[in-house]
């Protein structure tokens, strides 16, 4: 039997992770991590953030494929 899925969990991860890069990288909230007393590595901790939530994602979503 065909299950029709109105619903897709994986897909709402996905948009999540794109509108948390947005706020970050995007948004008023990069004035915080770009001013010039951050310190220097604050954006690439933010790059790196972002890269291993999708590497996560990646694995889980492979993981969990039908």
């Amino acid at each position: 039997m065909n299950r029709h899925r109105d619903h897709d969990p994986q897909l709402d991860r996905v948009i999540l992770l794109f509108l948390l890069a947005l706020f970050l990288l995007i948004s008023p909230f990069n004035l915080w991590w770009a001013a010039d007393d951050s310190p220097w590595y604050a954006p690439y901790l933010i790059w790196g953030l972002l890269i291993f939530l999708t590497w996560r994602l990646q694995r889980y979503l492979g993981r969990h494929d039908l």
